[in-house]
């Protein structure tokens, strides 16, 4: 959605509003924006959902594919024992389509020292989109001890 401000004959500024979307049609055809012009303040709201309307009767609706798989780690590093100190954890997340993605706020990751669990959920930095998060995480403290 977006306006601008034209110049009427008489000089005055009014509104035009365009208004589209990027869904197709039933046929699978791009939905054309609607212009429209003199709009008011008065108006705006009634305008805007009447415009909404329009392009919600043209939208394929067709009902949506059941996500009945759950994402899954496609990777993850390191692996195994003997893992340098100087490490970060690395983990791909991927949901294969049709699904509805993977939803960040469900996701606890969780450290084990073999004694305990460490929620470290806050501290991972994770970049992609919904079909494929790549999930990084940087110990901000790592300690070297040894005993003699």
């Amino acid at each position: 959605m977006r306006y601008v401000g034209v110049k009427s004959e008489d000089g005055a500024y009014t509104w035009v509003l365009e208004i589209g979307t990027t869904y197709p049609d039933a046929s699978g055809d791009s939905i054309s924006s609607k212009k429209i012009h003199n709009i008011s303040a008065e108006n705006l709201d009634e305008i805007i959902e009447d415009a909404l309307a329009d392009l919600c009767v043209q939208i394929d609706w067709s009902p949506l594919v059941r996500d009945k798989e759950a994402p899954y780690v496609e990777s993850a590093s390191p692996t195994g024992s003997g893992v340098n100190l100087y490490s970060d954890v690395l983990i791909t997340l991927k949901d294969i389509l049709p699904s509805a993605g993977i939803d960040l706020s469900s996701i606890k990751i969780t450290l084990n020292n073999s004694m305990t669990d460490f929620d470290i959920t806050s501290e991972v930095v994770t970049e992609g989109d919904p079909y494929e998060y790549n999930l990084k995480w940087s110990p901000v403290l790592r300690i070297r001890s040894t005993y003699d």
